[in-house]
């Protein structure tokens, strides 16, 4: 009899937020998602991390990696990479 795959995980509890044009484009503004990384977590809410979006984990890191892992009760606000410029 062959081995079945286990089924995968859903990623942690994660709070999410958009600022800014982001708000607009993406499919919420705030809110839960489950996500295990940044990328998946982007994915979730329509948007890719890239050279023109951030996003600052906890309030303290500022990261456009999409490997970047998440934890529960993790934190991430999505904003453009040039907003300023």
């Amino acid at each position: 009899m062959p081995l079945e795959p286990a089924p995968l995980e859903p990623g942690p509890e994660v709070r999410v937020s958009c600022y800014g044009a982001l708000a607009s484009r993406a499919r919420i503004r705030s809110g839960t998602v489950r996500a295990a990384t940044l990328g998946a977590a982007a994915a979730a809410i329509g948007l890719e991390l890239d050279r023109h979006i951030v996003a600052a984990l906890n309030g303290e890191r500022i990261s456009n990696d999409p490997a970047v892992a998440l934890v529960a009760g993790d934190s991430v606000a999505f904003l453009s990479a040039d907003a300023g410029g």
